[in-house]
């Protein structure tokens, strides 16, 4: 089903907001560096799930796989053109003053995780953690900040009434397929812009980024053909710096599924070796993760059933007049506490720049 083109963007958010408000699922979305903003909306409230990955709609999948993907069908689309408005980009000078008891709560996980990679229990651990702050900006209103803020992002604003609101800026494509043709990305690593205009990569940061690369590569090899690899290069995401290497193949048929149970959770959002890695962060957060670091996009939609997915990072959860931010870190060896703390600190500017 063709996109039906909206008169205006403001036509399009009213569109949107009586869906919403008639509890129905739905999700807004614009891919990175595009001005389109499209739209899916399912006509009934029931809850769908993905089992094959042959599903056509919109997926929203969570870190773990102890449930199945929720899957919004594609009853009706709907697409506008946003123009983004400078005089609504953000300061990025955001006061948010966190508990000492947190700070140290965090220091701590990290401490111990270093402890494991020191013992051999572990190469790497993203570990991550939450933040509640309160809020008065209506969804709508969040996910258009977005828009203004991140436009080399993939930035959603998703919802359904058996689940729940969630909306995000995510700068990582977990996963593209269209016909045989295959792409996926490695991104690790992370300098504040603010310290560093000019990024100069350190040991801990290259080996991270190196670390998640050879991962997807062994863990695809006997399902896409003529792989190859891009250069490393430096991509920005907000006010942060990350490494970035993609990979590029040909899927083999009927590998969706086995290439999505293959590359999710990545060690960019859990760790290596995987087991031990997941083992260590359902023992140590203390708090479910739920759909962050989960995945979210098209699948099989349009002609060519194109299926383009992304991880669910800089997000957060809407619940009622409150806003749940999670933000993490990948720990290794080398890693400092105190540092990793303020890479969280710096991670959740995206969220609370906008809420």
């Amino acid at each position: 089903m063709p996109y039906q083109n909206s008169n205006s963007f403001q036509n399009f958010v009213e569109k949107a907001a009586v869906h919403f408000q008639n509890k129905l699922p739905g999700v807004l979305y614009r891919n990175p560096k595009e001005d389109t903003v499209q739209a899916i909306f399912q006509n009934d409230s029931s809850l769908q799930e993905v089992t094959d990955f042959t599903e056509s709609g919109f997926v929203f999948g969570p870190y773990l796989d102890d449930t199945l993907p929720v899957l919004i069908k594609a009853d009706s689309k709907l697409s506008a053109i946003f123009k983004t408005d400078e005089k609504h980009i953000i300061s990025q000078n955001i006061l948010f003053n966190e508990s000492v008891s947190e700070e140290n709560r965090y220091n701590k996980l990290v401490e111990d995780a270093v402890r494991s990679i020191t013992l051999g229990v572990l190469k790497k651990v993203v570990l991550s953690r939450k933040l509640e702050v309160a809020t008065k900006r209506r969804p709508m209103e969040i996910f258009q900040r977005l828009l203004n803020r991140y436009p080399n992002a993939f930035c959603y604003y998703w919802y359904h009434p058996s689940v729940g609101t969630w909306v995000g800026a995510t700068p990582e494509i977990l996963m593209r397929q269209r016909g045989k043709k295959f792409s996926t990305v490695a991104l690790a690593g992370t300098l504040q812009e603010s310290e560093h205009p000019i990024p100069v990569w350190g040991a801990k940061e290259k080996e991270e980024q190196q670390m998640v690369t050879t991962y997807i590569e062994t863990v695809l090899a006997d399902q896409v053909e003529k792989m190859q690899r891009s250069d490393v290069e430096t991509v920005k995401a907000g006010n942060l710096w990350h490494l970035k290497t993609t990979i590029r193949g040909e899927a083999l048929p009927g590998k969706t599924r086995s290439i999505m149970r293959s590359l999710h959770p990545t060690p960019a959002v859990c760790g290596m070796p995987l087991k031990a890695a997941r083992s260590f962060i359902l023992k140590h957060e203390n708090y479910p993760r739920r759909y962050y670091t989960g995945y979210l996009g098209e699948i099989n939609l349009g002609l060519e059933r194109d299926t383009r997915l992304f991880v669910n990072l800089r997000c957060m959860e809407l619940i009622d007049q409150k806003a749940v931010i999670y933000v993490g870190g990948g720990i290794t060896e080398d890693s400092d506490p105190a540092l990793e703390w303020e890479e969280t600190v710096a991670k959740s500017k995206t969220m609370l720049q906008v809420v």
